[in-house]
């Protein structure tokens, strides 16, 4: 009997990729509601999400993992604490293009582990290709001197592959009994 035991939330501010990651690795069409934007859409970006999405993907022993995506928007973060419950891991987004990412990625980490105690964590950062200043290193040492210690990898979330190799991470350092803990890992 299935009891969403197995749940990932993805989260990360605006644009850092959560629907796209979800899309990637969906074995359905994942439940989505995105709405078009109505102020400073871009070409890239012209949709954004404003309950959650949702999918499925069945695990190689029978069991499905479910995979949810919240909103960035903080107007919208009353959506968190539901879609939370229960979490064993959250997968950070963070755009590497955004100014403030390892003061947004904090604050993520932050609110999350305070939603989400016993859950696992990961940070993955996209659109680093289009961030050529970006340091993966450096974003990584921050986010430790912060008291952050998890993975941090980088990965395109239009590819299959590199996100499920972020979940891959994620449960592997869940497996092993790393959470965080208000904002810190125990």
């Amino acid at each position: 009997m299935d009891n969403y035991g197995n749940k990932l939330v993805f989260v990360g501010g605006m644009g850092a990729g959560k629907t796209t990651a979800i899309r990637a690795i969906s074995d359905i069409e994942p439940v989505s509601t995105d709405m078009p934007l109505s102020i400073d859409a871009t070409e890239e970006k012209s949709l954004t999400t404003v309950a959650l999405d949702y999918s499925s993907v069945d695990l190689d022993d029978g069991e499905l993992l479910h995979v949810y995506g919240v909103p960035g928007q903080k107007y919208l973060n009353f959506m968190w604490p539901m879609v939370c419950t229960g979490a064993i891991g959250i997968i950070v987004l963070v755009n590497a293009c955004q100014g403030d990412a390892v003061d947004s990625t904090s604050e993520l980490l932050k609110d999350f582990g305070v939603l989400a105690p016993e859950a696992s964590f990961v940070v993955g950062v996209t659109k680093s290709d289009l961030a050529p200043s970006f340091q993966l290193t450096t974003f990584r040492d921050a986010l430790n001197a912060g008291g952050f210690r998890m993975p941090v990898m980088k990965v395109d979330a239009r590819v299959t592959t590199q996100v499920e190799f972020l979940i891959k991470t994620l449960l592997s350092y869940q497996h092993a009994g790393s959470q965080l803990s208000q904002g810190h890992t125990v």
